[in-house]
C-alpha cells in the first residue's frame, strides 16, 4: 500500500472520531431539551469536537494535495550534517559516510528530516545519526535511548497520533508523505531500549 493511501485511510479514520463526538453530544443535547434541562454542556462538547474535525481536516488536505514544488540533486552526506548541525546542539554525533547523491524537493525532504531530528532530541538522551548505504539507497538513521509510545510504530504514523512528551502527530505523517514523493521511506522501530527512525532515498546515479 502506497504512502499516500496509508496516510488517507489513518486520515479518514482519525476525522470520524471526533465527528462520530459531535453526532453523540447533539443527541445527547436534545435528550436534554426534551427534558426540559439545559443543553448548553453537550453543546459545547460537541462545538469543540467540530473545531478539532475541521482543524484536522484543512491539515490534511493541505497535505494531500501538496506537490513537490521542484526536484534538485543534492549530496547525501552534506545534506545530513547540514540538518542535524543545525540543531546547535552538542547531543548529536553524526557518523559514517555515503559519498552518494539524492534528488528530491529539498525543502520537503529537510522539513522530513528535521522532524524526526527534532522527535528525537525530545528524548533528551543523546542521539547517533548514521549515514550509510544499503542495497543501492541511502540511510540515515536516527538512534535515541527511549521507548516508542505506542506497541505497533505504525499507529505512530497516524495524523492525530501523539504520545505524551512527543510531538509525532501529522509531523510524523507529512514526514512519510514527502520521503515517498522522492521515492523513499520513513520507518520506526524499537530495537532493545533504543528508538531506530530511519529515512532512506533511492540514490541518484549519473
Amino acid at each position: 500500500m502506497s504512502a499516500r493511501r496509508q496516510f488517507l485511510r489513518a486520515f479518514l479514520h482519525d476525522l470520524a472520531t471526533p465527528l462520530s463526538a459531535v453526532s453523540l453530544h447533539l443527541e445527547g443535547a436534545n435528550r436534554r431539551l426534551q427534558r426540559g434541562d439545559d443543553p448548553s454542556e453537550s453543546l459545547n462538547i460537541a462545538r469543540a469536537e467540530l473545531s478539532r474535525a475541521f482543524e484536522l481536516f484543512e491539515q490534511g488536505r493541505e497535505l494531500l494535495l501538496a506537490q513537490p514544488s521542484s526536484r534538485e540533486t543534492f549530496l547525501f552526506d552534506d545534506w545530513v550534517e547540514r540538518a542535524a548541525g543545525g540543531l546547535d546542539t552538542d547531543k548529536v554525533r553524526i557518523e559514517g559516510s555515503t559519498d552518494g547523491r539524492v534528488a528530491g524537493d529539498r525543502s520537503k525532504l529537510d522539513e522530513a528530516l528535521l522532524a524526526l531530528l527534532v522527535n528525537a532530541l525530545e528524548s533528551n538522551e543523546p542521539l547517533r545519526v548514521v549515514r550509510e548505504r544499503r542495497d543501492g539507497r541511502l540511510h540515515v538513521r536516527i538512534e535515541n535511548r527511549g521507548l516508542l509510545p505506542a506497541d505497533d510504530p505504525e499507529k505512530l504514523f497516524a495524523p492525530r497520533s501523539s504520545g505524551e512528551g512527543k510531538n509525532w502527530g501529522m509531523g510524523l505523517a507529512r514526514a512519510r508523505l514527502f520521503a515517498a514523493d522522492a521515492g523513499g521511506a520513513v520507518r520506526l522501530s524499537q530495537d532493545g531500549d533504543r528508538v531506530v527512525a530511519i529515512l532512506e532515498l533511492p540514490e541518484e546515479r549519473g
